[in-house]
């Protein structure tokens, strides 16, 4: 790769990791404040969750569909639009009035948050196959400091004025798609892209083609199982931890951005000089293996501070094992595939988002309150066996050969 090239892609890289930073930011600033805005509506708690579910909703149906629609007409514009409807949809949250302006704004957000599926697209554009793993480890750095900056930020602002937090995200995705408008260049080279049909934009039909692609099924099933026990634990810790530690709001908030920190280690650095060593196949097995263990000791663990212990070294299995599952599918497909492929890992990552707290929460309420911990585990040992089965070679071995010719 020439030194102008190498130059432009991490200019790009950059620019991805903010707008994935902010896209984070910007949805955690809601967190909390979104339920105390809602009471001035509805005080069922109901109808708070309904606005996580219609959005991870729309994100599910939008997001291979916003792919597919990069693979035709590129990156940037998809990637450019998403930002303005974002910032819409914060918009009009703000601004509020009626329950059914919040449910239209988090509807029209979660459309435009398949966003992330674009840039992993993009990201896999600019990568070549072997650096995968290091390059999507900076999305989840990213994520990190999204999920720990987003409600401490957003905290200090509702302290202000409750709507305060929609506007503030909504200008950070006005500023985002302004600089991107001038510094973004395109990924995908016009040879490079897909023709489509008017069958391919139905999302299932995108999901079907994808899991029957050889070795990539397995990979997104156990995909899904992680983020389904991921969505559930992250939703039900904060129930278990009250019941039984009686933990405050600052105690809850501090695991949480003990987690964000440790992710922004691991994959902000870690991960770029282990991929290389071990490969992603076994690191995505280890980090499967230690959120298991982690979550199964968490149930019986008799002092707070030992939450923190285990919170911190479940991070480490979740960094090892997000980028690394991403690496493995995404190189498991063509160029003019990677947006298709994109949008249908951040729909399953939506479908998991719906259906993981339902579960957690139906588990801990009519089993016991250790049951969604000793299942997820149980789970997370199914998908690390679905990964150990998957085979090394395919569109990798291709692409890899292809990039050294061409650079």
């Amino acid at each position: 790769m020439n030194t102008k090239t190498s130059k432009n892609h991490n200019g790009a890289l950059t620019f991805i990791f903010i707008v994935v930073l902010l896209d984070l930011l910007g949805l955690n600033l809601l967190v909390p404040v979104q339920a105390y805005i809602v009471r001035e509506y509805n005080s069922d708690a109901t109808t708070v969750g309904l606005l996580t579910v219609i959005y991870a909703a729309a994100q599910f149906i939008a997001a291979p569909i916003l792919g597919l629609i990069s693979d035709r007409v590129g990156r940037r514009p998809v990637l450019l639009i998403c930002l303005l409807g974002s910032a819409i949809g914060y918009f009009i949250f703000g601004i509020g009035g009626a329950l059914w302006v919040l449910f239209l704004s988090r509807l029209i957000d979660g459309i435009t948050g398949g966003n992330l599926s674009v840039a992993t697209a993009y990201v896999a554009d600019v990568t070549p196959p072997e650096k995968r793993a290091q390059n999507f480890a900076l999305i989840g750095a990213a994520f990190g400091f999204g999920f720990m900056l987003g409600p401490a930020l957003g905290g200090m602002l509702g302290n202000i004025s409750l709507a305060l937090p929609a506007f503030v995200a909504g200008g950070l995705s006005l500023l985002n798609l302004i600089f991107g408008f001038f510094v973004l260049p395109e990924s995908l080279p016009k040879e490079a892209r897909a023709g489509q049909k008017r069958s391919d934009l139905n999302p299932f039909t995108a999901m079907v083609e994808m899991f029957r692609v050889p070795n990539l099924g397995g990979l997104l099933a156990s995909n899904f199982i992680f983020l389904f026990a991921f969505a559930g634990m992250t939703t039900n810790i904060a129930v278990f931890l009250i019941e039984k530690f009686d933990v405050q709001p600052f105690q809850f908030a501090l695991v949480f951005a003990l987690a964000g920190v440790v992710n922004i280690v691991v994959q902000g650095g870690l991960i770029r000089v282990l991929a290389p060593r071990y490969g992603e196949k076994r690191l995505a097995m280890v980090g499967l293996s230690i959120i298991a263990v982690g979550w199964v000791a968490m149930v019986s663990v008799p002092a707070m501070w030992m939450v923190y212990v285990l919170a911190a070294i479940s991070s480490v299995g979740s960094a090892f094992a997000m980028p690394t599952l991403s690496a493995l599918a995404s190189n498991r497909v063509t160029q003019n595939q990677q947006g298709k492929l994109a949008g249908v890992s951040t729909s399953i990552g939506g479908l998991a988002n719906v259906v993981g707290p339902l579960w957690a929460g139906a588990a801990y309420d009519y089993l016991m309150p250790g049951a969604p911990y000793w299942s997820s585990a149980a789970f997370l040992l199914i998908a690390l066996l679905m990964v150990a089965r998957v085979q090394s070679g395919g569109v990798f071995a291709r692409e890899e050969a292809e990039y050294a010719l061409t650079n």
